[in-house]
């Protein structure tokens, strides 16, 4: 089969249609984005990175990972079950991080170098609802193959966000309009998606009762003893480099990288995720039924992925402090030298990230597990070394994005190793 192939079908029209939207989302934000770094210091985007990072470590286990089960639930009534149990997790979840903040904030803000968000923390379990909220629907249209509604939220979430920043920093509010802006980004996301729910499958909320709801956290238990901490673990290889960086290197350094980080990082937002997103979709559908679809599907992809991800990787490597100087700003150069640092940990995570969402699809946390406790230790380690060998800020972040390539490709070949086990399964189970 050729890879043109790829391109034909209603998975192609699905990947045309989010990342169309993405694209253009994306370029809302490249036009936002001169503006709001002439309008907020990188110290203030620093205090919107650490924000944004310890958001993203809560967010991730908020619902246990329970809303991991609603694309792959048997029938409707079981999902809206398993749905209305992930809306149940998620508000006690934020009950409690409401109190561990408002008792507990400052020593463990302190403890995770994160001091400047001291007068923001009650703003936290904030966004842990809409972003709780907001992964819970997603996935509802995961199932629904609602690309349509994950298309509309790309851009209501850009035009929010963005504005919001943009709106109250021209009156001089500091970070603060960051941090709303974030939260405003997660809202915009969440109206998209629950009006669609609301259109067309309000009606399956009377088939949510106790009983369904006890079975499907029997049923999936899996996901918050397993899905959950590898979640975390996933989350925290990709957060905790904004802990330490401000630790080692201050809030201006963290300020640089976090945008730095954000830029280069569009071509995985714009394409790869778009993909990937697709690609669950169509393989959460028909994986256990027929394996050898998604692995053809999956190494199309890949070659897609590494002959598109090329452009941007050298794009940066040539011209990355340079283009960071004349769209941002004289005083974001350095940032250019961090994208240029990260340029193949973003090419890495390109390829091979949308691919390896079949972790999840055949219910395989174990192993996700460990990858996510593996990248974790490698994460302590680069910056553990670049700590005890005095590294700069540039040769920290360089060892970093070298631990992390190297994940990317250990989680890339056992996914394929898992597709090869499922096909032989599937061609056992047809001969017997």
């Amino acid at each position: 089969m050729k890879i043109k192939e790829l391109f034909q079908s209603s998975f192609a029209k699905n990947v045309a249609m989010i990342s169309g939207s993405t694209a253009l989302a994306q370029l809302l934000n490249a036009l936002f984005s001169p503006v709001i770094t002439r309008i907020y210091s990188p110290e203030e985007y620093g205090i919107l990175t650490v924000y944004t990072s310890i958001l993203g470590l809560i967010v991730i286990v908020a619902s246990l990972k329970y809303e991991w089960g609603i694309p792959i639930a048997e029938n409707d009534e079981k999902a809206i079950n398993v749905m209305g149990l992930s809306f149940f997790v998620l508000l006690h979840f934020v009950i409690l991080v409401f109190v561990v903040f408002y008792f507990f904030g400052e020593p463990i803000l302190t403890l995770l170098d994160a001091t400047v968000l001291l007068n923001y923390r009650y703003l936290i379990p904030v966004g842990v609802l809409f972003g709780g909220s907001y992964s819970i629907f997603l996935q509802w249209a995961y199932r629904n193959k609602d690309f349509k509604s994950i298309s509309k939220t790309k851009l209501t979430q850009s035009i929010a966000g963005n504005g919001v920043k943009v709106g109250l920093g021209l009156f001089g509010v500091g970070p603060i309009g960051l941090v709303f802006g974030q939260i405003f980004k997660e809202g915009a996301g969440i109206g998209t998606l629950s009006r669609s729910f609301r259109k067309k499958d309000k009606h399956l909320l009377k088939k949510i009762n106790k009983k369904e709801i006890l079975w499907g956290a029997k049923r999936y238990k899996n996901f918050p003893i397993f899905s959950a901490p590898s979640q975390l673990l996933n989350t925290a290889g990709v957060q905790l480099p904004v802990f330490f960086i401000t630790s080692l290197y201050g809030s201006q350094v963290l300020g640089l990288y976090g945008l730095a980080n954000s830029i280069v990082n569009l071509p995985m937002v714009l394409i790869g995720q778009s993909v990937g997103d697709v690609f669950y979709g169509e393989a959460a559908s028909v994986g256990r039924e027929n394996p050898k679809r998604v692995k053809d599907l999956s190494n199309k992809l890949f070659k897609r992925l590494v002959v598109i991800g090329l452009v941007p990787l050298l794009v940066l490597l040539f011209f990355g402090p340079f283009l960071f100087s004349l769209v941002f700003g004289s005083q974001w150069y350095e940032a250019g030298v961090y994208a240029k640092i990260l340029a193949f940990l973003v090419f890495a995570r390109f390829i091979f990230t949308p691919i390896s969402r079949i972790f999840s699809v055949f219910e395989r946390q174990r192993e996700a597990f460990v990858l996510d406790l593996f990248r974790v230790a490698l994460v302590f380690v680069a910056f553990g070394i670049s700590s005890f060998l005095g590294f700069s800020s540039y040769g920290a972040v360089g060892l970093y994005s070298i631990a992390m390539s190297i994940v990317y490709l250990v989680t890339y070949l056992l996914a394929q190793k898992i597709l090869n086990d499922e096909i032989k399964k599937r061609e056992v189970s047809e001969k017997n």
